[in-house]
């Protein structure tokens, strides 16, 4: 056994199919990954869903939150390496084969991948251009405090994982309180990203449903911000990484400023986030 895929999941009924036939289609060898997907309290269909793929490991952690689950999953596993992604999400045919040669790369132990979202619209190519190039600067850049992570495209050497130990069950921010462990007992050489390990976040369907995510991230700094070496990127890195994402897609004036209308449309809902968490 190589890989384990470790998924938690909690009333996702409309996407959680989606994730188990891009799983199930993956073009990798099948004796050697597994695929383990984690019921947290679900009271929907999503479970009877899950045992309807024979090549499914389904375990349940009462635990509250998705990291109790993931710690659940990451300890009924047996590969050397451990991926996760999250059942809205559904990872293209070679994603398992990419993470793979990701983390044979000697003094690598931890791979962030690339995302899109559900659909290929202006304004959704555009803020998924971006969040690409927000990855790609912030874990070239060797800057521990900007490192963040997203464990719906994370894949973990096993023996990072017995060194920095579990998740920590909290409801926000485990996977940046999770990375800033990784980078403390290794190094910022340790992490890489790499675009080609790819998902589609099947849940953004819309510019105001990024909006609603980037509110709950705000809400996720101001807890996780007091334990964690963790800021956000300041006006000039951001700048920095608009003007890269414009550069490579060859963005026209106007996509250029539609992206930019959205973005500070999204800081602003960061900010409300961060600084009035539990606001609707």
């Amino acid at each position: 056994m190589l890989i384990s895929v470790v998924v938690p999941f909690h009333n996702v009924e409309p996407y959680i199919a989606a994730c188990l036939d891009a799983l199930a289609a993956a073009d990798y060898p099948r004796d050697r990954f597994e695929l383990i997907f984690v019921d947290n309290n679900s009271t929907d269909g999503s479970a009877d869903i899950v045992r309807r793929y024979p090549q499914v490991r389904l375990l349940s952690e009462p635990a509250p939150g998705a990291y109790a689950a993931r710690n659940r999953g990451v300890s009924a596993s047996r590969g050397s390496i451990v991926a996760f992604t999250d059942s809205d999400c559904a990872p293209d045919r070679d994603w398992l084969a990419r993470i793979e040669s990701a983390l044979n790369v000697p003094g690598v132990l931890l791979v962030q991948g690339s995302q899109r979202f559900a659909r290929e619209s202006l304004t959704l190519s555009l803020l998924s251009d971006y969040e690409n190039a927000k990855a790609a600067h912030v874990f070239s850049s060797g800057v521990p405090e900007i490192y963040y992570a997203y464990t719906n495209n994370m894949a973990v050497r096993r023996e990072l994982v017995d060194r920095v130990g579990p998740f920590a069950e909290v409801m926000r921010g485990g996977d940046v309180l999770f990375m800033q462990k990784a980078i403390a007992a290794s190094s910022c050489a340790a992490i890489q990203y790499r675009p080609e390990i790819r998902v589609r976040h099947l849940e953004i369907t819309s510019a105001r449903r990024w909006f609603q995510k980037l509110r709950i991230y705000g809400e996720s700094l101001r807890a996780y911000g007091t334990v964690a070496r963790a800021r956000p990127l300041n006006l000039r890195e951001r700048l920095q990484i608009v003007r890269a994402t414009v550069q490579r897609g060859r963005y026209s004036p106007v996509k250029s400023a539609v992206l930019l209308t959205l973005l500070i449309a999204g800081a602003l809902f960061y900010e409300i986030g961060r600084k009035f968490p539990g606001s609707r």
